[in-house]
């Protein structure tokens, strides 16, 4: 498939999943929340790194779960 390509990251995986992204990660996370906590650069970091990651990878994807809480 050609254009532009596409990931995301969400809290609500069953939701998510209903609309089929071409790549996704999921988290633990409170919604408000979803790329890290307040405050905590280490944990915003490793969650959007991870998310943009997947840009490197043939879509479509399995949706990934990121061990993040």
């Amino acid at each position: 498939m050609e254009g532009i390509a596409s990931t995301l990251t969400s809290w609500n995986a069953g939701i998510t999943r209903l609309t089929g992204p071409p790549r996704a990660t999921f988290t633990k996370l409170p919604r408000g929340s979803t790329l890290g906590q307040p405050h905590d650069k280490g944990q915003q970091r490793r969650v959007v790194r991870k998310t943009l990651g997947l840009l490197r990878e043939e879509a479509p994807l399995e949706p990934i779960r990121l061990d993040e809480s």
